[in-house]
């Protein structure tokens, strides 16, 4: 190795330290710059929490017991009524009369369409319509009697009719004259009441 070389190598080296003594020192100057410059830390001592105490309250050891309330009269209550000899006129109760004869009130028996099927006295007709000839009857020479059972009201009104017996033809005009008749409605223990009541409509061309 020459001898520039070696100096050469020696001046390096020697340069280097020098570059790291003041990189040192301007990292000290530095740190010791800003602890000038910055405001320091202000460090609390660490306490622990305060421990709740429970306290002891001195309680009375004798309590007010309120009075009882008032008490409320009671009513007297009659338990027993003793005999008395001494009555007024108004609550004696008169004498008693059997009478084997006398009717009993039972009640009118009434069939399930509300009409009586028993009765004292029965309708009386007060007002009748004849009925209409039908013309192509009259020209068959049709006659008989058709029979009708007529609901009648306790009003003496016609309510209802049905046809027991029949006669083809003439049917429809003995239940359109019935419905314009008038009765007397039927009587039971003098009380008017809605029957059953048979009808006959008789159509004859020789009358």
């Amino acid at each position: 190795m020459s001898i520039n070389a070696i100096t050469a190598e020696r001046q390096f080296e020697a340069g280097h330290l020098r570059r790291l003594q003041l990189g040192f020192l301007f990292a000290i100057g530095i740190h010791v710059l800003l602890f000038l410059v910055l405001p320091h830390p202000h460090f609390e001592p660490y306490r622990l929490a305060e421990k709740t105490v429970a306290k002891l309250v001195d309680a009375p050891l004798e309590f007010v017991i309120p009075p009882p309330p008032a008490e409320i009269p009671k009513k007297d209550i009659v338990t027993a009524i003793e005999p008395s000899n001494a009555s007024d006129a108004e609550e004696t109760i008169g004498e008693t009369v059997f009478d084997p004869d006398a009717h009993a009130a039972v009640p009118v028996p009434v069939s399930t369409t509300g009409y009586a099927d028993f009765f004292d006295r029965p309708p009386v007709l007060i007002e009748r319509v004849d009925p209409v000839y039908p013309e192509m009857a009259r020209q068959a020479e049709l006659e008989g009697v058709v029979l009708l059972k007529v609901g009648i009201d306790e009003f003496g009104q016609v309510r209802e009719a049905l046809v027991l017996k029949s006669v083809p033809g003439l049917d429809e005009a003995a239940l359109d004259a019935i419905y314009r008749w008038k009765f007397q409605p039927a009587m039971q223990r003098d009380v008017p009441v809605p029957v059953w009541y048979s009808v006959p409509i008789r159509f004859s061309l020789r009358d």
